[in-house]
Protein backbone atom coordinates (compact mmCIF):
# COMPACT_ATOMS: atom_id res chain seq x y z
CA UNK A 1 0.00 0.00 0.00
CA UNK A 2 1.43 3.37 -0.96
CA UNK A 3 0.81 6.55 0.89
CA UNK A 4 0.17 9.80 -0.87
CA UNK A 5 1.35 13.15 0.26
CA UNK A 6 -1.45 14.97 2.07
CA UNK A 7 -1.10 17.86 -0.39
CA UNK A 8 -1.72 15.44 -3.28
CA UNK A 9 -4.65 13.62 -1.70
CA UNK A 10 -8.12 14.64 -2.79
CA UNK A 11 -10.41 15.74 0.03
CA UNK A 12 -13.42 13.53 0.73
CA UNK A 13 -16.68 14.90 -0.63
CA UNK A 14 -18.86 16.69 1.88
CA UNK A 15 -22.38 15.57 2.63
CA UNK A 16 -23.86 18.89 1.52
CA UNK A 17 -21.79 21.46 -0.34
CA UNK A 18 -22.61 25.12 -0.62
CA UNK A 19 -21.31 25.23 -4.21
CA UNK A 20 -23.97 22.87 -5.56
CA UNK A 21 -25.96 24.34 -8.46
CA UNK A 22 -29.35 24.02 -6.77
CA UNK A 23 -29.42 25.09 -3.15
CA UNK A 24 -30.61 22.25 -0.96
CA UNK A 25 -31.20 22.49 2.75
CA UNK A 26 -28.53 21.03 5.00
CA UNK A 27 -29.31 17.51 6.18
CA UNK A 28 -30.79 17.65 9.69
CA UNK A 29 -29.39 15.20 12.24
CA UNK A 30 -30.87 14.64 15.68
CA UNK A 31 -28.44 13.40 18.36
CA UNK A 32 -30.24 11.81 21.33
CA UNK A 33 -28.96 11.01 24.82
CA UNK A 34 -25.26 11.51 24.10
CA UNK A 35 -23.26 12.94 26.99
CA UNK A 36 -22.04 16.50 26.60
CA UNK A 37 -18.55 15.61 25.33
CA UNK A 38 -19.74 12.98 22.82
CA UNK A 39 -22.61 15.16 21.67
CA UNK A 40 -20.25 18.07 21.04
CA UNK A 41 -17.84 15.87 19.12
CA UNK A 42 -20.60 14.38 16.94
CA UNK A 43 -21.95 17.88 16.27
CA UNK A 44 -18.49 19.12 15.29
CA UNK A 45 -17.87 16.17 12.94
CA UNK A 46 -21.29 16.35 11.28
CA UNK A 47 -21.30 20.14 11.09
CA UNK A 48 -18.01 20.01 9.20
CA UNK A 49 -19.81 17.77 6.69
CA UNK A 50 -22.55 20.33 6.11
CA UNK A 51 -25.17 18.93 8.49
CA UNK A 52 -27.37 20.83 10.88
CA UNK A 53 -27.15 19.02 14.22
CA UNK A 54 -29.81 19.25 16.95
CA UNK A 55 -29.24 17.70 20.36
CA UNK A 56 -31.98 16.29 22.56
CA UNK A 57 -32.44 14.13 25.63
CA UNK A 58 -34.81 11.16 25.85
CA UNK A 59 -38.42 12.08 25.24
CA UNK A 60 -37.49 15.56 23.99
CA UNK A 61 -36.42 13.73 20.82
CA UNK A 62 -39.89 12.30 20.37
CA UNK A 63 -41.49 15.74 20.09
CA UNK A 64 -38.84 17.16 17.77
CA UNK A 65 -39.18 18.44 14.19
CA UNK A 66 -38.36 16.65 10.93
CA UNK A 67 -34.92 15.08 10.66
CA UNK A 68 -33.01 13.20 7.97
CA UNK A 69 -31.11 11.03 10.47
CA UNK A 70 -31.33 10.24 14.19
CA UNK A 71 -28.29 9.13 16.19
CA UNK A 72 -29.06 7.61 19.59
CA UNK A 73 -26.45 6.84 22.24
CA UNK A 74 -27.63 3.73 24.11
CA UNK A 75 -25.16 2.88 26.89
CA UNK A 76 -27.13 -0.23 27.87
CA UNK A 77 -29.26 -1.41 24.91
CA UNK A 78 -31.19 -3.92 27.03
CA UNK A 79 -32.25 -1.29 29.57
CA UNK A 80 -34.83 0.96 27.95
CA UNK A 81 -33.17 1.53 24.59
CA UNK A 82 -35.76 -0.47 22.68
CA UNK A 83 -38.58 1.60 24.20
CA UNK A 84 -36.84 4.90 23.42
CA UNK A 85 -36.07 3.79 19.87
CA UNK A 86 -39.69 2.67 19.39
CA UNK A 87 -40.95 6.11 20.51
CA UNK A 88 -38.52 7.87 18.16
CA UNK A 89 -39.48 5.55 15.29
CA UNK A 90 -43.17 6.28 15.89
CA UNK A 91 -42.52 10.03 15.74
CA UNK A 92 -40.07 9.77 12.79
CA UNK A 93 -41.26 6.66 10.91
CA UNK A 94 -39.20 7.09 7.73
CA UNK A 95 -36.05 8.43 9.39
CA UNK A 96 -33.04 6.12 9.66
CA UNK A 97 -31.76 5.66 13.20
CA UNK A 98 -28.14 4.91 14.10
CA UNK A 99 -27.63 3.43 17.58
CA UNK A 100 -24.25 3.86 19.25
CA UNK A 101 -23.08 1.96 22.33
CA UNK A 102 -19.89 1.06 24.10
CA UNK A 103 -21.43 -2.36 24.74
CA UNK A 104 -21.43 -3.23 21.02
CA UNK A 105 -18.39 -5.27 19.98
CA UNK A 106 -16.01 -3.74 17.44
CA UNK A 107 -16.66 -6.58 14.98
CA UNK A 108 -20.42 -6.13 15.07
CA UNK A 109 -22.08 -5.90 11.66
CA UNK A 110 -23.46 -2.39 11.12
CA UNK A 111 -26.76 -3.49 9.59
CA UNK A 112 -26.86 -7.02 10.98
CA UNK A 113 -28.96 -8.89 13.51
CA UNK A 114 -28.26 -6.52 16.42
CA UNK A 115 -29.51 -3.56 14.38
CA UNK A 116 -32.61 -5.47 13.35
CA UNK A 117 -33.29 -6.56 16.96
CA UNK A 118 -33.12 -2.93 18.11
CA UNK A 119 -35.17 -1.71 15.16
CA UNK A 120 -32.50 0.64 13.82
CA UNK A 121 -30.80 1.08 10.47
CA UNK A 122 -27.29 0.73 11.86
CA UNK A 123 -25.36 0.08 15.06
CA UNK A 124 -21.98 1.63 15.78
CA UNK A 125 -19.65 0.58 18.59
CA UNK A 126 -18.11 3.42 20.58
CA UNK A 127 -15.61 4.84 20.80
CA UNK A 128 -15.71 5.48 17.08
CA UNK A 129 -13.64 7.49 14.67
CA UNK A 130 -14.78 10.52 12.74
CA UNK A 131 -14.51 8.55 9.50
CA UNK A 132 -16.73 5.72 10.76
CA UNK A 133 -19.42 8.21 11.78
CA UNK A 134 -19.21 10.20 8.55
CA UNK A 135 -19.33 7.03 6.43
CA UNK A 136 -22.42 5.81 8.30
CA UNK A 137 -24.09 9.22 7.96
CA UNK A 138 -23.35 9.33 4.23
CA UNK A 139 -24.87 5.91 3.85
CA UNK A 140 -28.24 7.02 5.25
CA UNK A 141 -28.53 10.75 4.54
CA UNK A 142 -30.20 11.97 1.35
CA UNK A 143 -27.76 12.96 -1.36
Amino acid sequence: MTRTNDAEAEPAPRLNTASSPSPTPAPRVLVVDADCALSGLLAEWLDSEGCEVVQAAGDDAVAADRFDLVIVDVPYPRQGAVDLIARITKRHPMTPILAMSSTFFGRIECCGPVARALGVACVLPTPLSRQVLVDAARRFLPR
